[in-house]
């Protein structure tokens, strides 16, 4: 490599590559050598800003007499809960599930129920997740009402990471739950143990909308055998992402539901008075199976296995018959899950 002398002579006289860094070395660091230092300067100083919510989280033990009395009527009582925040009073508790990819009618109808309990005084418990989990969250914040977060991950990184800045809401009125170890990553198994819990934190359980394969049948099968109340939203047969609630109102294992009053009523056992908008006029003309099914109930109330041999129309075209005729008003179902006619 060639190295300059005192009397290396006239700068012509030195090879081009080694003169441009000497030029260099002469004038200084660049701009972009102090844009870049300031940039990582920056980095090193600026708080990070991690959505921890350990720091702030305490051990509930069963032996803590606040311990809810609910969690041990299950046959695998957690062993403690880590909660941030502070865990509500749960009579008056109503758990609102559903999928993640969910419809927007799906997730307006979630928002608005929740808006609607917690304005009455209710408790909203979901999972966290996408979807109809995070839409009942906001619902109940919405309503100034307390929730509760059960989470399948560790209160340290709490999952799904997009939704700490709604973890901390939650936190800062109601309570965000685990069985998890602070720094657990979410695992299948995970997500189905906390939907026991969410069903035993609850006086009631709503599936909003779910596919015939969705955690939230799972929260919905420890409903029915923990005796919750359970109840489900209505949707076409046809619309896969609603099936399994579907399914859970043919077989009757579910209530359906429109709206928060319905399940104010089932739960308190009085009518709720508040004022409702009018009703939606019913069409003048109802097409052939309409007929047969509002005919089959102007004797009494019937199930939908009833409603089948009755009419002799297959299942699917019962319950989705029974669906329009409940949205136009002409029908409703009653506390054991049997459908009336209303006019």
């Amino acid at each position: 490599m060639y190295t300059p002398s005192r009397d290396a002579g006239s700068p012509a006289q030195i090879p081009g590559t080694q003169r441009r860094a000497l030029v260099s070395r002469a004038r200084g660091p660049r701009a972009s050598d102090f844009r870049r230092n300031a940039r990582l300067l920056a980095s090193i100083r600026a708080p990070v800003r991690t959505h921890d919510l350990s720091h702030h989280a305490f051990d509930f033990l069963p032996s803590d007499p606040a311990w809810p009395a609910c969690l041990e009527e299950l046959p695998d009582p957690p062993a403690k809960l880590r909660v941030a925040g502070e865990l509500p009073f749960l009579d008056r508790a109503v758990a609102i599930v559903g999928t993640r990819r969910a419809s927007d009618d799906a997730l307006e109808i979630a928002r608005r129920m929740a808006r609607d309990l917690a304005a009455a005084g209710f408790v909203v418990v979901s999972g966290g997740a996408e979807g109809i989990d995070a839409a009942a969250h906001h619902g109940a914040l919405e309503g100034d009402g307390r929730s509760i977060a059960v989470l399948a991950s560790g209160l340290s990184r709490p999952y799904p990471r997009g939704h700490a800045s709604l973890f901390e809401r939650i936190a800062a009125s109601g309570a965000v739950i685990t069985e998890a170890a602070h720094e657990d990553e979410p695992r299948a198994h995970t997500f189905l143990s906390r939907n026991r819990l969410i069903a035993a934190l609850s006086r009631a359980v709503i599936v909003v909308q779910a596919p015939a394969r969705s955690g939230a049948l799972s929260t919905a099968g420890h409903a029915r055998i923990s005796g919750r109340p359970l109840f489900a939203v209505p949707w076409a047969v046809d619309d896969v992402r609603g099936e399994g609630g579907v399914a859970l109102l043919a077989r009757s294992h579910a209530r359906a539901c429109r709206n928060a009053d319905d399940v104010i009523e089932a739960i308190t056992g009085e009518r709720v008075t508040r004022p409702r908008r009018a009703a939606r006029a019913p069409r003048t003309r109802l097409d052939d199976d309409q007929k047969v099914v509002i005919e089959a109930l102007r004797s009494r109330p019937s199930h939908v296995d009833d409603l089948v041999r009755t009419t002799g129309l297959p299942a699917s075209r019962v319950q989705t018959t029974l669906t329009t005729l409940m949205l136009l008003g002409l029908a409703a179902p009653d506390e054991r899950g049997a459908f009336r006619r209303m006019r």
